[in-house]
């Protein structure tokens, strides 16, 4: 009886039974319930942290970027920095004080939010700093090729990006190559007008005009020169092509002082009848030039240190104008809207020419010392004196040189550049660039740099100069920077 009575009473053997199961779902549903939570957690932490990850990544490529402009505003001859070897530490011409673009141990740093102050984990910033792979030097091997090839230099951009709240970090190392875009580095116009006592000091002339009044180099004249060499019997070498300097020209070049031809005083030193070495001008080419020969006093008259010689040849043509760089206009539309691009964001597009000058100051003073200067408004007339002395300077022959230089561009349709430099240094130091109008020096206008002009005047007695500073640090105006290999630096930990 009472074995049935606790069986009525639900107090039977199986009793505890649904109790146990309740107590085994509820576990059950907690144990999936903490493993879903933790999950979400996790799958939430993995989230934010590739969040950060990529925030890194972006801001280590805005590192980059800014390396990018900086070269394109600043001097080649200031990254002094070379690359270590792989697995090698940076050496100690990475390690100066900073913070700098050239210090692997005090980078550059920048904080994204504008801010003054280190790099730090709890903020998003990058730091970077640029290593020397390959030296840009004028006058490489490179250019002597077939085809021929530009010389440039390579420089390795490091940057570490930081997505701050994490920290978030991700190191990039970025191959850059840089060279002056592609044009006649050295005095070039597509004709020429007036007939001074014109100079030409260590680099060329080119053209696809005829060259007037050109008077032999060896003597004093009241014509188109270049600088003598006594010693060597030869005109001073162009540094950025390692020959003599001399005139190309795709047409005429001739001695009379007012005609493109034959009288006036003066003859083309290359015409039909005559031998194509003219041992006045042995290397001058032209047009009417030909082929030279071996035993004419011409042929390899300049032998390279790499064996490799010059002229072998008195003509010159459009395929000879466009192993040089050149192409109408000088730059592609392209290149001429990024020098306008960077001439808006220096706030010297269209600028007034009175403001010039402390502009330019202005903008040295913050690190840019290749700025560009930029209209497409008409005739400018600018003045020695409208250039701060940073930017002028007198020759140079160190291929080291942090001389600061300017890009000065005059474009659109009969739009003129005058230019009042004198004939007494210190000299501006400058490419210049007026691809649709005419050049005109007035009282002087001796240069340190590049020109290219639809038209040159060459009215007074100036003088165009180029040296080593310059030929190995072109304005970072006219530099071409493109990426050439791109890779994360994971060989180390981030700290």
């Amino acid at each position: 009886m009472k074995l049935i009575d606790r069986v009525k009473q639900g107090q039977g053997p199986d009793a505890g039974v649904g109790i146990v199961t309740v107590v085994l779902v509820m576990a059950v549903i907690t144990a999936l319930a903490i493993t879903a939570t933790k999950l979400t957690i996790n799958n939430v932490g993995n989230a934010t942290r590739d969040r950060q990850a990529l925030a890194a990544l972006a801001t280590s490529e805005a590192g980059v970027a800014q390396a990018i402009a900086y070269l394109r505003g600043g001097n080649l001859g200031a990254l002094t920095c070379l690359e270590p070897a792989p697995g090698a530490l940076p050496g100690i011409s990475c390690q100066g004080a900073g913070p700098s673009w050239i210090s692997a141990t005090n980078p550059k740093q920048v904080r994204l939010d504008g801010t003054a102050g280190a790099c730090t984990s709890t903020i998003d910033c990058f730091s970077v700093w640029i290593g020397t792979v390959k030296k840009y030097k004028a006058g490489c091997p490179e250019r002597r090729a077939s085809p021929p090839k530009r010389c440039t230099g390579v420089y390795r951009v490091h940057a570490t990006g930081v997505s701050g709240n994490g920290p978030g970090a991700r190191r990039l190392a970025v191959d850059v190559e840089a060279a002056p875009y592609p044009f006649p580095i050295g005095v070039f116009a597509e004709s020429f007008s007036g007939n001074g006592n014109v100079g030409i000091h260590r680099q060329s002339l080119f053209t696809n005009g005829c060259v007037i009044n050109r008077q032999r180099d060896d003597t004093s004249g009241s014509g188109f020169q270049f600088e003598y060499d006594t010693a060597a019997g030869r005109a001073i070498l162009d540094i950025v092509y390692d020959q003599p300097a001399a005139a190309h020209s795709t047409n005429l070049i001739t001695t009379s002082n007012n005609v493109c031809g034959d009288g006036s005083g003066g003859q083309r030193i290359h015409k039909p009848g005559l031998p194509a070495c003219n041992p006045l001008f042995r290397f001058d080419q032209s047009g009417l030039g030909a082929a030279l020969t071996p035993s004419d006093g011409c042929h390899s008259a300049y032998v390279r240190p790499d064996g490799s010689v010059y002229p072998t040849t008195s003509k010159f043509t459009s395929a000879e104008l466009q192993n040089y760089g050149y192409r109408p206009r000088g730059l592609t539309d392209a290149q001429y809207d990024a020098l306008k691009t960077q001439a808006q964001a220096q706030g010297t597009y269209n600028i007034a020419t009175g403001s010039v000058s402390s502009a330019l100051t202005t903008l040295a003073a913050a690190g840019i010392t290749s700025p560009v200067l930029y209209w497409d408004t008409g005739d400018i007339q600018l003045a020695d004196s409208d250039f701060p002395a940073a930017f002028k300077r007198m020759s140079n022959t160190s291929e080291s040189c942090t001389n600061s230089s300017v890009t000065v561009v005059v474009a659109g349709p009969g739009s003129d550049l005058k230019y009042n430099g004198g004939n007494s240094g210190p000299f501006l130091t400058a490419s210049v660039f007026v691809p649709d109008g005419v050049i005109t020096g007035q009282g002087g206008t001796n240069t340190i740099g590049t020109v290219f002009a639809q038209t040159l005047d060459l009215g007074g007695s100036p003088d165009f100069f180029m040296d080593e500073c310059f030929a190995s640090n072109p304005p970072g105006g006219t530099l071409d920077v493109e990426v050439i290999n791109f890779r994360e630096d994971d060989a180390t930990d981030i700290n």
